[in-house]
């Protein structure tokens, strides 16, 4: 069983339709996360429905500001003091 470490959730479950509800950038601003919309009915790396909203560090989460992959277009990282 995958466990999403975020929300305790159990990722193979068919009943998990979404999960993360918003992203903290480092600016201090939040934005509404992408739902996913892709061509099979659940998202083959967090199994989130269509529709619903990734797992914090699904590889398939796209970013909200820039239209990248989230987990490394940069828009998450720290800037440097």
């Amino acid at each position: 069983m995958a466990v999403c470490k975020w929300f305790n959730q159990n990722m193979t479950s068919s009943s998990t339709i979404s999960c993360n509800q918003s992203i903290d950038f480092p600016d201090g601003k939040t934005e509404q996360p992408i739902p996913y919309e892709g061509t099979n009915k659940r998202c083959h790396d967090c199994n989130i429905k269509r529709g619903g909203i990734h797992h914090p560090g699904c590889d398939m989460e796209i970013c909200p500001r820039c239209s990248g992959q989230l987990i490394s277009c940069g828009c998450l990282d720290k800037e440097d003091e």
